[in-house]
């Protein structure tokens, strides 16, 4: 029989390596770790990968197993290069850098040897930059917004009523049931939700805040699902991280849920069903292992009764519901939260600001009506109007006023000696300004109208 050199390299290799390497259930192994990771040959090529490899690189693992890992220098990014480069050398390395799916990561090559220092193989692991406690030093920023940790406004201030909460709605996120936050604007549920989330702890897993409201039907796939790199939706042939797949293994944080349409609301709730996902360009379906924690100022059920919230959505995201108080029903948290809010403002404050005791009794007997955010506005007003002691005069709470419009109270009664077009346009004023009255926005509000806000901003400025 012939041998060609490399048959006889590749030969050597086997006898080599320990039995345990071409086992088939070698690959569970891989499976059970924490971190994305491939068997290599010594000549490049990949023998297995794990699911969470293939997650990070964006690629199936039909397309790795078999192939050389140089080969994928292209689609995945510089870091594949330097990790091939260091196999090509039998060399340990521990390199830090972002991919092309926009992730950013470390990653390690480990040289497999034998006990006479024979390399069979290597071990690659990939995991992402400050999952576990470990940044890397990369250019690139990540794509979702990164909630500040050391804001201290954004603190939450917990008394028994919100920490009775706070503990089971953790308790419920660590045994795999969604949490929905309500109460009115204000109260803290995105505090909150990143305090249970624990959105500000290096070591915990990934925590996603989408803000719903902003997220239009032409926006949702894109920025939900992601696009697929390389795929014709891709402008930037780099592809784009879905927040999906960003909270994978964590929480997707849905702020202000209602916000979503109803288009939006039916994949969401494919999702949270199969736990898969596509991304836009792409056919293969991938898993979304992640937890959901939502929040509304809105009523759900009237809005399930009205037909404008899905009821399957409702029921997968409400799991274990939790309405938080009013500010105007703690009293014991109106003072906690003005300590913790004087001490922010008087870092760096020269004068410290003092609060008299007439400020403080105006503090203590108001209603509220804009909860923790209005009690906020009135210390930092004060702040910036007093100079060493806040005076009962510095107390000024705002209160919202509707515009006043010539509009008759009901316009179906109007005086008949009026033509129907006034009548028409009388009554749609009418019902425009109830409903601006009645939503969080003027956006809210054309939503709700089923018109656009461009519209609705033209026809309160034909009635000014």
């Amino acid at each position: 029989m012939k041998f060609y050199a490399n048959d006889v390299t590749n030969l050597a290799n086997r006898r080599l390596r320990p039995s345990f390497i071409d086992d088939a259930q070698f690959g569970s192994f891989l499976e059970a770790l924490p971190d994305g990771a491939a068997l290599l040959e010594v000549d490049g090529r990949i023998k297995l990968v794990n699911s969470k490899l293939e997650l990070l690189l964006n690629l199936a693992g039909g397309d790795l197993v078999g192939s050389e890992l140089a080969k994928h220098t292209k689609t995945a990014g510089p870091v594949i290069q330097k990790l091939s480069a260091a196999l090509q050398q039998l060399k340990r390395i521990e390199v830090a850098g972002s991919l092309n799916s926009q992730r950013s990561v470390v990653a390690s090559l480990s040289i497999l040897r034998t006990a006479d220092g024979g390399a069979y193989g290597a071990l690659l692991t990939m995991r992402e930059a400050g999952r576990h406690g470990r940044s890397a030093d990369v250019s690139d920023n990540f794509r979702f917004e990164a909630e500040a940790s050391g804001s201290a406004r954004t603190r939450l201030v917990r008394l028994s009523p919100i920490e009775a909460i706070a503990k089971q709605a953790k308790t419920a996120l660590e045994r795999g049931a969604n949490v929905l936050f309500t109460g009115e604007t204000g109260t803290g549920k995105t505090e909150l939700s990143l305090a249970v989330g624990r959105a500000r702890d290096p070591e915990a897993p990934p925590f996603i805040h989408v803000r719903c409201g902003m997220l239009s039907d032409d926006q949702f796939d894109g920025e939900m699902f992601g696009i697929e790199p390389g795929s014709p939706m891709d402008t930037s042939t780099r592809g784009k991280l879905g927040y999906l797949e960003a909270a994978d293994g964590g929480i997707l944080f849905l702020d202000q849920v209602t916000d979503l349409s109803a288009s939006s609301q039916s994949k969401l709730v494919a999702v949270l069903e199969t736990q898969t996902f596509s991304r836009l360009g792409s056919a293969q379906r991938r898993q979304a292992r992640v937890r959901v924690i939502a929040a509304t100022s809105e009523n759900l059920s009237d809005h399930v009764a009205s037909g404008k919230f899905r009821g399957d959505l409702y029921y997968r995201i409400a799991v274990m519901a939790f309405e938080l108080p009013p500010l105007r029903n703690q009293t014991g948290l109106v003072e906690a939260l003005v300590d913790h809010h004087l001490r922010r403002l008087n870092l760096g404050r020269k004068p410290q600001l003092r609060l008299s005791p007439e400020f403080m009794d105006r503090l203590k007997a108001h209603g509220y009506p804009g909860n923790i955010r209005e009690l906020v506005n009135i210390l930092e007003r004060a702040a910036a109007a007093a100079d060493q002691v806040a005076l009962a005069e510095h107390f000024v709470a705002l209160t919202p006023t509707a515009v006043s419009t010539p509009v008759p109270a009901d316009p179906v009664n109007a005086a008949p000696s009026a033509n129907l077009k006034d009548l028409v346009r009388e009554f749609e004023a009418w019902v425009i300004e109830k409903s601006i009255a009645g939503s969080r926005s003027k956006r809210s509000a054309a939503k709700s109208l089923g018109i656009d806000i461009a519209t609705l901003v033209r026809k309160t400025k034909q009635r000014q």
